[in-house]
This record gives C-alpha cells, structure tokens and sequence, in this order.
C-alpha cells in the first residue's frame, strides 16, 4: 500500500508505514447510537489502538481516522488534531477546509482508491485501497497493511436505534438518505459476513464489540471490556518503579566539560570565537 503525504509546498511525497503496527490487535469503529451506552472511554487506556471511522472520533479521541467523504463533513476538532494518524482518499486532498488545504491538515496520508477489486483480492498486496463506496472496508484494508492482524469492530450495529436514530451524534437525514443508508447497512452485514473466508485466509482474526451486532452468527461476539484486554493482552499491567530503570546517561572518571570540548562542533566553535577575538583586538 501507498500512501501520499504533502510538504508544506504541496510537493507530494511517498510514506511507507507498512506493518508498523506489525502483530497488534486494534479496535475499528463506527458511530452507532449504543456508543453513548458502552463503557468507550476505555479506548483511550494506554496500550489500546483504535482507528475511528468517520465522525465517531468524536466520541473518544483514537490513535488513528479513517475517512471517505469530503472533509467539510467531520468535525474540525478531527482535522486539526496532530495526535491522531489521519487517513484520507487522495482524490479529496486539494479541498479548501479551515482556511487551507485538506492536505495541509497535521499527521494526515492520502490513500488511492482503486474501485472493482473482487473480494478474493479484497486483502491481497496492491499499492491502493479497494474501495467499496465505504469506509469500514477502507479502514480494515489499511489497519491490515498496517500490520493489524486481531481488529474487533465496535459501534457499528449497521441500523438505527429504538428513537430512530443512526448515529450517536447528531445528523440530519432525509427520509431517501436515510433509506440510502439502510440499504448501504444491510449490504455491509451480508459483505462482512461473506467476507470470513477471506480473513481466515489472510491471518486476519475479526471480532465485534458492538452492543447489538448483526454479524454475531459469523464473528465471535465480546464486550468493550474483553476487546480492551484483547488489545492490551502483551501490555505491561502497570508501569515500573522509575527508581529501578538505569540512568540514560553514561558516566565517566572526566568531566562533562571535558568531553563537550571533545566534541568537533565544539572546536569549530571555539576556533571561529577565537577568530573573532582576534579581529576584535586589531
């Protein structure tokens, strides 16, 4: 996989982040209504890596975002955020939002969507992104490039709740928009279940800690705090007493003053100081 990342002048730039999260266990998730019901701020436990999709970074801060609209729909706090490893199809990284341009926005690659990839390829090594007109299919592409091999899927319920909402924040729908977004929801659920084999075949172990999952006959079924330990499962229980960690620096029978005048940028100083002394007193 690709990924682009801009210099300040616009100049495009190739980053690899190929498995750096090599062997790790991840979260993915979405912005279903049961979000606000479900202990989240879980997520935010040292050791635990998440991905947001969408606007659901609203509702905890995660270690990465993943999105697929146009940038004038996630809320800014997103966007301006240099903690959070952002990514973002190529196609949109010229839009002007927030007084500059989207690829101007801190810690953020751009990805290249490649459409009409069969699902039997859906995992297998490309430069691009498979895109499905859906994010969820990106952001589980790129966590597996990026070494993932454990993702639990959470707040995504692909449906609307009992008050008839479909996030957990606040969106404004039309009826049609609201049937385009039913329709897109019950396609996901038979893609993701069809998808099993083709996990399986690439090392890809798939879970859901959604409060109300549809995909619970196909994908092991477990709570946030279940999929928390999960991520956390080769993490240190608790930090260690500083008092018992060696000094960083390395001591000797010398002076710190005599090594520092050891050092040949120390005697270019010192040569150029001189100099100017010199000239001084003449």
């Amino acid at each position: 996989m690709i990924l682009i990342h801009f210099a300040p002048s616009g100049a495009k730039r190739a980053a690899d982040l190929q498995d750096i999260y090599g062997g790790c266990s991840a979260v993915l998730c979405g912005g279903s209504p049961s979000l606000k019901e479900q202990p989240i701020h879980m997520f935010n436990e040292r050791g635990v890596l998440t991905m947001a999709i969408n606007n659901a970074a609203i509702h905890f801060k995660p270690t990465m975002w993943v999105s697929g609209d146009n940038p004038n729909c996630y809320e800014p706090q997103i966007l301006l955020d240099p903690s959070i490893m952002k990514f973002a199809p190529l196609a949109h990284a010229q839009v002007d939002i927030l007084g500059r341009k989207y690829y101007q926005m801190p810690n953020i690659y751009f990805y290249i969507q490649e459409p009409n990839i069969s699902w039997e390829e859906y995992l297998a090594p490309r430069q691009t992104v498979p895109w499905y007109n859906n994010t969820l299919f990106v952001g589980i592409n790129i966590l597996y490039n990026l070494g993932v091999r454990r993702i639990i899927l959470a707040g995504s319920e692909f449906g609307f709740s009992s008050t008839g909402d479909i996030y957990a924040h606040t969106t404004k729908l039309a009826d049609l928009e609201k049937k385009w977004n039913l329709d897109l929801y019950n396609s996901l659920v038979r893609e993701l279940r069809m998808l099993k084999p083709v996990f399986d075949s690439a090392g890809l172990q798939f879970m859901d800690c959604s409060q109300n999952s549809r995909i619970n006959q196909v994908y092991k079924h477990i709570t946030v705090e279940e999929a928390v330990a999960l991520c956390r499962e080769k993490f240190p229980e608790k930090m260690v007493d500083p008092g018992s960690l060696p000094h960083c620096s390395k001591f000797a029978p010398e002076s710190i003053q005599k090594r520092i005048a050891e050092w040949p940028g120390h005697q270019v100083i010192g040569e150029i100081r001189r100099e100017a002394v010199g000239k001084s007193i003449v």
